[in-house]
Formats: structure tokens, sequence, C-alpha cells
């Protein structure tokens, strides 16, 4: 199984189609990001971020992360619909090729005051 690690959460409750977005961190060395969207009869899915384009007159969707394994698709759907995520504290570590929502962030500082000794 790989290493799955949490980076970020944010939630878009006005949004039609998608709800949540996650970012993950696999192994240690690549950020995902997967999402909670709402299909047509209401039910709320994980997915894979993806790009909208529209060609001949008709969207097309292309997934930004492929994995090669059902079990690591298995393992992160896993991840999220327990949404682990909330069962401990994490923080992000800046990254100036990635933003990360502010208030999802803890500095060093902030989780060592969360330390109780």
């Amino acid at each position: 199984m790989s290493r799955i690690e949490f980076i970020s959460h944010d939630s878009f409750p006005e949004d039609q189609y998608t709800k949540e977005l996650v970012y993950l961190c696999l192994d240690g060395k690549y950020r995902i990001a997967y999402v909670r969207k709402k299909a047509s009869n209401g039910g709320l899915f994980w997915s894979v971020a993806s790009l909208g384009v529209t060609r001949n007159g008709t969207k097309e969707y292309f997934p930004a992360f492929l994995q090669d394994s059902n079990f690591l698709e298995k393992d992160i759907k896993e991840y999220l619909e327990k949404r682990r995520w909330e069962e401990k504290v994490s923080f992000a570590l800046p990254s100036s090729n990635l933003q990360q929502p502010h208030h999802q962030q803890k500095s060093m500082d902030e989780v060592q005051e969360e330390i109780p000794f």
C-alpha cells in the first residue's frame, strides 16, 4: 500500500458539481488532487481532478492523474471516504509550486503549541 498523507482540504457548498477538494501526497513524492463531486441524482463520489475541454462541439474530460493500480485507487478512495485526514493533526509544508488554502495550514509553531508536553 502507498503511504497517503493529507496536505489540505477545502469545501465549496455553493458549487453545483464540486463539493470538496483534497490534496494528498503519495509516498512523500507526488501531490494529487481529488474532488468530491455531486452526481445528477444527488449522490456524492470521490474522483481524481479532471480537465474539461470542448472538442467538436462536445465536452470531454481528461483525468489529471492516472494510477496504474486498482489497489492504489481503492486505497485512496477508502482514505477519503473514511475521512482519515480528520483523525489526527496535520500540517502542510509550504510549496512554491502549489498554493494551499491558508486556513488549512498549520505552522510548526502552531503544531508545537498543541503538543501537551
